[in-house]
C-alpha cells in the first residue's frame, strides 16, 4: 500500500492520522495509544472492528472473479475509466469493491483505495495489485463507518454497493464527485425470462443520493452472451436473483449451454457542494 494511500486513511479506534512502521509490516495511528494493524501478507488492512460484519464468502468472490476476468462487464469498467478520465480523480474510494476487478483497472495512473466488508474479496484484489503493480490499496472496512480521512478524496465509486451518502459526502474533498452506478430497467432481462415465467423490469435505485449536485445521467446498454453453465451460473450468483429464486426456477440454467442477455447499467455522476 503506498504512502498516498497511507495518508489517506485513520485509525478506525480513535480517528487519528495513520503511518507505517520502518519495516513496513504495520500501519499504526499517530493517536495516544498508538492502535496498530498488521498488513496481511496479500498487502492488505483490516480496518473494519469487531462488528464490522462479513461480506460476500469466498465462493461468491470466486464466482465473480471468473465472470468479470472473462471480460463480460469490461465496457462498464471502460465506461467507469472514462468519466473519471474527465474528472479530478488524483485520490479514489472505491466503496464496496468486492474482489478489485474495478479497482485495480482504475489505479493506472491515480491512486485507488478499495473497501469492502469481505475479507476473501479483499485479500484476492490485493494479490491482483501486486501482480499487476497498480496504485490501488485495500482495506477490510464497512461503508458506513469507512477508516478514511474527512474531506481526502477527488471522488468515490459506487458500483451496485449500498450508497451511504452522508459517508460518501464527509470523504469527499469540496467539489468532488460520487459515480454511483445501478442496474437499469433491462439489466439481465434475458436471464429472467429464463428463470421466471413473468420477468419484470428493474426500478431505479432508492438510495440515491439527495444532497449532492446530479451533473451527469448515462445509461449504458449492450448485450452479451455467457458460454458455459458454469459462468452462467457465476452470473446468476452475482445478482440478488440469487437469494430471491426457488430451486426449480434455479435448475432451468443448468440446461443451458450458452444465454444472452442485455446489460443495462444506469451511471450517474453526483458533485458535492464547496
Amino acid at each position: 500500500m503506498n504512502h498516498t494511500i497511507i495518508k489517506l486513511l485513520r485509525c478506525p479506534v480513535c480517528q487519528s492520522s495513520m503511518n507505517v512502521t520502518d519495516d513496513g509490516r504495520v500501519c499504526r495511528c499517530r493517536g495516544p495509544r498508538t492502535h496498530c494493524f498488521d498488513f496481511a501478507r496479500s498487502g492488505h488492512l483490516h480496518l473494519g472492528g469487531p462488528h464490522a460484519g462479513e461480506g460476500d464468502t469466498k465462493e461468491a468472490v470466486l464466482a465473480r472473479r471468473a465472470f468479470l476476468d472473462a471480460g463480460y462487464y469490461r465496457q462498464l469498467s471502460d465506461t467507469v475509466n472514462e468519466i473519471l478520465d474527465t474528472l479530478p480523480s488524483a485520490t479514489v474510494l472505491d466503496a464496496g469493491c468486492g474482489e478489485g476487478y474495478y479497482t485495480n483497472r482504475m489505479a493506472v495512473g491515480r491512486d485507488v483505495l478499495g473497501i469492502d466488508l469481505s475479507r476473501a474479496g479483499i485479500e484476492y484484489a490485493a494479490r491482483r495489485a501486486k501482480q499487476l503493480q497498480t496504485r490501488a490499496g485495500f482495506a477490510v472496512a464497512s461503508l458506513f463507518s469507512m477508516p478514511v480521512q474527512n474531506a481526502a478524496l477527488d471522488a468515490v465509486i459506487n458500483l451496485f454497493a449500498p450508497c451511504a451518502e452522508e459517508e460518501f459526502s464527509r470523504v469527499l474533498k469540496p467539489g468532488g464527485h460520487l459515480i454511483l452506478v445501478g442496474a437499469g430497467e433491462r439489466h439481465l432481462m434475458g436471464l429472467k425470462k429464463v428463470l421466471y415465467e413473468n420477468p419484470y423490469f428493474n426500478s431505479t435505485r432508492a438510495d440515491l443520493p439527495t444532497k449532492m449536485k446530479t451533473v451527469m445521467q448515462k445509461r449504458l446498454q449492450t448485450e452479451i452472451t455467457v458460454e458455459g453453465v458454469q459462468m452462467i451460473r457465476a452470473l446468476f450468483s452475482m445478482t440478488p436473483y440469487y437469494w430471491r429464486t426457488c430451486e426449480t426456477d434455479r435448475a432451468k440454467l443448468d440446461r443451458l449451454d450458452t444465454l444472452t442477455t442485455e446489460l443495462d447499467f444506469d451511471i450517474f455522476v453526483f458533485r458535492k457542494g464547496i
